[in-house]
């Protein structure tokens, strides 16, 4: 809720030429931070006639290799191909999910296109050369993309282009953004940022994080999105931590315009140090938009991934809190797991918790095959599928409701719009209903 003072500086742009150059080799390793030396882990390497990428395992990662993709990676021996398919443009699916989507492809597209090449004909390890060494998780991509850059952001910058990138935007303003995107995901226009302890002050992500300072993710609304979109997410953060649900630290930044931002601390990047990370769409190896999944597959996967129960029942928690807080936006690239340097994982905090309709009024994954109005009876056959008590479905679903009848006063907290909060409350009651 509080107003930013920024600094700002021109950044150099980038060489062109780095972009059409089109790289036929990455070197892919792991940096834990902290102080932890980088880990190889292989080269990706472009093969033009399968138009596919094949990652070949470094030696030493070999010989002590970590769990990067547990369900679908078992062995570390020899190379890594893509299963059939083009959810990840090509590459495996553990690569693949540090390809930026969204807004960030958008801006890649564009660059790309200014530097004179096509995006159509871009293979994936372009893509990653662009996020190069400071993208989301631990993964970093060598050759990077050249940058140099400022130490201090712009939010006012920001908000100047993000309503309006097109064709006309200039190089070097391309680069800025694509280069503050860090390869995020989603479609709302975002970048990341460091943040100051007293709030008022914005740096460079790629920088040194000073002390006391947090990684955050910065994002406005869409075109599409109702005013007060921002608003009611981070009503929606305050209500989801009332239900119990385990999330970072969110709040709103205001520009001059008087246009809200939505802030929230990075899950990836506690301190100074980096978590590899994996979304359930990259674990399971499909396309999150196509998928035909249900929440009991993905209460298996955090069972598998975690073998924690505590962790299931989070995970439960979280699939009661969308359907009745109505958040159908709750497909697989929304949910995601962390790895640290020890190849210990669990489950990451929930993110991306607003209100959504839904394509066509239907949740992004099934809830014991309901996708339209599940209840009660499907929570509980979601339950028994996967070994929890009835009770303890009960308890959940009273945690959560206690949390929604509370919407009102999270919405004036935060200043959502009069008619968005009701016509929120109308839908959560109407969800609330259903058995």
């Amino acid at each position: 809720m509080t107003d930013i003072q920024h600094n700002f500086d021109q950044a150099m742009p980038c060489p062109r030429a780095f972009l059409r150059s089109d790289p036929r080799s990455l070197e892919v390793a792991l940096d834990f931070g902290a102080g932890f030396a980088p880990r190889p882990v292989g080269t990706l390497d472009w093969d033009d006639t399968r138009r596919q990428a094949v990652l070949r395992w470094d030696a030493r990662f070999e010989a002590d290799p970590l769990p990067l993709s547990p369900v679908l990676v078992r062995k570390h021996e020899g190379s890594l191909k893509p299963r059939r398919g083009w959810a990840f443009e090509g590459a495996p699916a553990l690569i693949g999910d540090s390809l930026p989507d969204g807004w960030a492809r958008l801006l890649a597209d564009y660059e790309i296109r200014a530097s004179g090449g096509s995006p159509e004909g871009t293979s994936p390890l372009t893509r990653l050369s662009l996020v190069g060494l400071h993208g989301i998780g631990a993964l970093t991509y060598r050759p990077a993309y050249p940058l140099t850059e400022p130490q201090e952001v712009s939010l006012e910058w920001f908000a100047g282009l993000a309503a309006d990138v097109g064709d006309c935007v200039k190089m070097d303003d391309l680069t800025r953004l694509n280069n503050a995107s860090g390869g995020t995901h989603g479609q709302k226009p975002k970048f990341l940022a460091q943040l100051s302890p007293d709030g008022e002050t914005l740096r460079n992500h790629r920088a040194p994080l000073p002390q006391g300072w947090k990684h955050v993710l910065i994002k406005r609304r869409s075109r599409s999105d109702r005013n007060g979109a921002v608003e009611a997410e981070v009503a929606y953060g305050l209500m989801a931590r009332a239900a119990g649900l385990r999330t970072t630290w969110m709040g709103m930044l205001g520009s001059n315009t008087r246009e809200q931002y939505f802030v929230t601390q990075r899950f990836d990047r506690p301190g100074t140090k980096r978590l590899h990370v994996q979304t359930a769409a990259a674990l399971f190896g499909v396309d999150f938009r196509t998928a035909d999944l249900d929440y009991i597959d993905l209460l298996k996967l955090t069972r598998a991934i975690t073998r924690n129960q505590a962790q299931v029942e989070e995970m439960m928690l979280r699939m009661i809190f969308n359907v009745r807080a109505v958040n159908r936006d709750d497909h697989l690239k929304n949910h995601a797991f962390l790895m640290d340097e020890r190849g210990r994982w669990a489950l990451a905090p929930a993110y991306d918790l607003c209100y959504s309709y839904g394509r066509g009024g239907l949740h992004a994954l099934g809830i014991a095959g309901n996708r339209n109005q599940p209840g009660r009876m499907h929570f509980h056959d979601v339950a028994r599928a996967i070994g929890i008590e009835r009770e303890s479905v009960w308890d959940m679903v009273s945690q959560v409701d206690a949390a929604l009848v509370r919407w009102p006063e999270f919405a004036e907290a935060c200043g959502v719009p009069r008619l968005l909060k009701s016509s929120i409350q109308d839908d959560i009651e109407c969800a609330r209903s259903w058995t």
